[in-house]
């Protein structure tokens, strides 16, 4: 292999850019190649960024100069768009979620498998400077004994959704903000706490204009025994925040200014980190993540966020709907 990663983009827009703004900057990745079924699309990225436009999926496959694909496409085609590219031999990125259901998922896991490449979710919330900080602090048992988890993944995307944008239906988004917002939380809470057992949810569709429901919330039990609320919503302000009480301490992560804030048992007060601004945080995770993806395809080494990692938060989000949609509690364990 040569001493550059030859990347193609598929499904082209403004995630793919930021994307491809990060590959941009690695000196061991080259934009080979992108593919939109629109060719004003095709042509804006490529102008941008380089490489050849192709006209079909299938003639970017087979393009055998590719060494990996990057996929940022509708979240109901990523199984069958992952599964043509292990066939083809290449290896894939997927940016989160994963796929709609654990199923699919694990079609996903056997393809690349199968094919001896890579497949490696960008599930890049934990890469961010706070959580990686509050994962050391865990590990260095500033928090004791981990009993109880808050998180909230909100933003009023809901309310701007047009019956054209896939995002606004159930198909590929179920449960409102669980597939664009409650998925980095789901990442986050595997990463930082550990596997969740089971799951009781709620939803309800209330006065947003898109198809898919407005807001949920779910109390989780975790396998070491702490608990959980894991809620969100489609047509509020923007609020995302993750807080975990332990027996010694407390911790609270706020995307509002990406600080995380630590209080000591036996203190009043939670004292605050700064930490780089949220914008930062999102743009070194990204650059980290996508210079991962290439140096596994070097090195042959597995990624962080494997597809197994990945389809652990896409067994929480299925839970949380099924118990949502049947009203009963979801064992974790039945899904995988």
């Amino acid at each position: 292999m040569s001493s550059k990663v030859r990347l193609a983009f598929v499904g082209l827009g403004w995630w793919s850019n930021k994307l491809a703004d990060a590959a941009a900057q690695c000196d061991n990745i080259e934009i080979a190649a992108c593919y939109s079924r629109s060719l004003e699309k095709r042509d804006l990225f490529r102008k941008q960024y380089g490489g050849v436009g192709k006209e079909t999926y299938e003639e970017l496959l087979e393009d055998k100069s590719i060494d990996g694909i990057v996929l940022t496409t509708p979240n109901s085609l990523h199984v069958t768009q992952t599964v043509d590219a292990a066939n083809y031999g290449k290896h894939v990125y997927v940016e989160k979620p994963m796929a709609i259901t654990v199923e699919e998922c694990k079609k996903m896991i056997d393809a690349s498998k199968s094919n001896n490449v890579i497949l490696m979710i960008g599930q890049n919330s934990r890469r961010m400077a706070r959580f990686r900080k509050a994962k050391q602090m865990i590990e260095q048992g500033l928090l004791g004994k981990i009993v109880l988890v808050e998180a909230n993944s909100s933003g009023d995307l809901g309310m701007k959704l047009t019956p054209d944008n896939w995002r606004g239906h159930k198909k590929e988004s179920p449960a409102g903000p669980l597939m664009s917002y409650t998925v980095h939380q789901a990442d986050n809470l595997n990463y930082l706490i550990g596997p969740i057992t089971k799951i009781t949810a709620f939803k309800s569709k209330l006065c947003g204009p898109a198809e898919t429901d407005d807001v949920f919330t779910s109390i989780a039990q975790f396998e070491n025994g702490a608990l959980g609320y894991i809620g969100g919503s489609f047509i509020t302000p923007d609020r995302k925040l993750l807080q975990i009480h332990g027996t010694e301490g407390v911790i609270l992560l706020d995307e509002d200014d990406g600080s995380i804030s630590y209080q000591k048992k036996g203190t009043k007060h939670m004292v605050k980190t700064i930490m780089p601004n949220p914008d930062q945080q999102r743009l070194d995770s990204l650059k980290e993540e996508i210079k991962e993806f290439a140096d596994c395809i070097q090195l042959g080494k597995e990624p962080e966020v494997t597809g197994a990692v990945g389809m652990n938060a896409i067994a929480i989000i299925e839970a949380i709907y099924r118990s949502a949609e049947n009203g009963n509690t979801t064992q974790l364990r039945d899904l995988l």
